[in-house]
């Protein structure tokens, strides 16, 4: 059996997706280069499997690659066995010949949050959620006008923001096919002075409200603006929107892990950002030897060994610090921002 026949057999005993969705999934997302399995004890079958996607990762400036893990899944009969703890370490050590700073996955269940902890990964992505009652309105008042909403413009907002996700051209035609499915949409409006775009909206209605998926505006006026369209778009419902974490934590919510696969990648790029910082942190890994050891960050960039720390920490104690507030970041002698993953598969 063709290893994407193996894949797509233990991906419908896992997930409840209607088969058109698993065929567009299978003919646009699956990748054979990408794709994860581990036989069974047999070795005639995979018991599970997994696809750890590519994508790039923008950090203080710096352009830097990120794994994904999506759709890890085990035959039903081969659950509890311990493959997919196995698979796990495996996609991890690909992770690390690959090049790739840090590895990310959005658990299916809370219930997996323990479990991925045990790896490394450490829950340190939040959304905070807005709700917005259906007699809210959302002004628009001539300054701005609708818009399409394409690539370029969407890369150019996600890239004014760091310790983010970047997506690609053929991400965003897979992100608008998978809106489609639920019957979705993006929204974008122009700024009417210079015509430049100034907010995005991508946005799922379901029976009682629309749920809002990710939206980036330059200011307030123009959040409204492109709410008012998806208000347009169905009706006037409850709704909710995630939006990137700003410090004023309306209802925080997890919505993902983050593992740090090389610190001297994401610690010199931390330096080069801010030549100023001056820090020396003690990094514990029992999972990844590169990364257990002394960095010391100044001058504008990280060195590796030394004998003392002022920062001693397990490596998913630093992902959080380094995904925390920027005043975390400063208590702990470096610089953090708060990790943002929107619009993956999930």
């Amino acid at each position: 059996m063709k290893r994407k026949d193996e894949y797509r057999k233990i991906y419908e005993t896992s997930f409840s997706d209607d088969s058109v969705w698993i065929d567009w999934m299978m003919r646009r997302v699956y990748d054979n280069s990408e794709v994860m399995l581990i036989e069974d004890e047999s070795g005639a079958k995979a018991a599970s499997g997994l696809l750890l996607r590519s994508y790039g990762w923008r950090y203080f400036g710096a352009d830097l690659d990120m794994s994904y893990i999506y759709g890890a899944c085990t035959l039903p009969r081969c659950r509890a066995h311990g493959y997919m703890r196995r698979l796990i370490d495996e996609s991890l050590r690909r992770s690390v010949e690959r090049g790739d700073a840090i590895c990310t996955l959005i658990p299916a269940t809370r219930s997996l949050y323990d479990y991925y902890s045990a790896f490394g990964f450490s829950p340190a992505v939040y959304i905070d959620r807005e709700r917005y009652t259906a007699v809210h309105h959302f002004e628009n008042p001539g300054l701005y006008h609708d818009a399409e909403a394409v690539y370029d413009e969407f890369h150019r907002l996600e890239m004014e923001s760091d310790n983010t996700v970047s997506h690609s051209a053929d991400d965003f035609a897979d992100i608008l096919d998978d809106l489609h499915f639920d019957g979705g949409d993006a929204f974008a409006v122009a700024s009417a002075s210079d015509g430049r775009i100034s907010a995005m909206a991508f946005a799922v209605p379901h029976r009682d409200s629309i749920h809002v998926k990710a939206l980036f505006a330059d200011s307030v006026e123009a959040k409204n603006a492109v709410l008012s369209l998806v208000r347009e778009r169905y009706g006037e419902l409850m709704t909710v929107v995630d939006c990137f974490v700003d410090g004023r934590r309306r209802s925080l919510e997890r919505h993902g892990m983050v593992r740090l696969l090389d610190v001297f990648q994401i610690l010199n790029a931390m330096a080069a950002s801010d030549p100023l910082l001056n820090c020396t942190v003690r990094v514990r890994d029992s999972r990844i030897a590169g990364n257990s050891d002394i960095f010391t960050v100044s001058d504008g960039i990280c060195r590796r060994g030394g004998t003392t720390a002022n920062l001693d920490v397990g490596i998913d104690t630093l992902a959080s610090i380094i995904g925390s507030s920027e005043s975390v970041g400063r208590l702990m002698g470096l610089r953090s921002t708060h990790f943002r993953l929107p619009l993956m598969l999930d």
